[in-house]
């Protein structure tokens, strides 16, 4: 008989970007950074494989929870709840929007997009926000969370011996021998996408004025 696992977390950003097309919550960025009196959108090559407790973190989104509301473990202090696009938004990542707006008027036809890159940069579906560097630079990533899920008999047996944290947690799986466990991490470990957020915006300026604006689709 097949079995059936539904994964509720990978704690590995390699792994984790392998999973990227599977159902689920994704984020879309952009990053900004302020000159001469204005924000500007930046040439910057960000991550975005597919990080619920980042999410959490950035905007509340998938916070404690995952696919079909399974339990992920406690929920995390967000730096902020979405805060919609700023107001003083750069004119060059508008100019983007405004593409994306268009775009979703043409006619639905996948063949025709299946030869065409967009041509804009999309912000995704919902929990539009923004987050400054500083802000990223500010929260405390070694604070411990609890994390919960079910995992295979080595992964239990390798936390129950040596507190080593299993790589995937499960909401459901049909095999019997997996389990149900409560383990700790500190966030770094499993919001692995923020400091890889960090490393990619702290190339572009001082962190007061590095922001990154996002949001996310299902």
């Amino acid at each position: 008989m097949k079995a059936h696992i539904i994964t509720l977390e990978i704690y590995d950003s390699q792994v984790n970007a392998a999973k990227e097309n599977h159902r689920g919550t994704d984020i879309h960025l952009a990053a900004e950074v302020y000159k001469d009196g204005l924000w500007h959108l930046a040439n910057a090559d960000l991550p975005t494989y597919r990080n619920y407790r980042a999410f959490a973190i950035l905007a509340d989104v998938r916070n404690g929870y995952t696919f079909a509301g399974m339990d992920s473990g406690d929920p995390v202090i967000p730096i902020s709840y979405p805060r919609g696009f700023p107001e003083d938004l750069s004119e060059e990542l508008r100019e983007h929007l405004r593409k994306e707006e268009e775009a979703d008027k043409w006619p639905d036809n996948d063949e025709w997009l299946d030869d065409k890159e967009p041509e804009y940069i999309s912000l995704g579906e919902h929990s539009f926000s923004w987050v400054t560097l500083q802000e990223l630079l500010d929260y405390d990533l070694e604070a411990p969370v609890t994390l919960r899920g079910k995992v295979s008999p080595e992964a239990a047996r390798r936390w129950k011996e040596n507190r080593e944290p299993p790589n995937t947690a499960a909401g459901f799986s049909s095999l019997p021998d997996w389990v149900s466990m409560e383990w700790q991490r500190p966030l770094r470990e499993s919001a692995p996408l923020v400091t890889n957020l960090i490393e990619a915006l702290s190339a572009l300026g001082e962190p007061r004025e590095v922001r990154l604006i996002f949001g996310f689709d299902n």
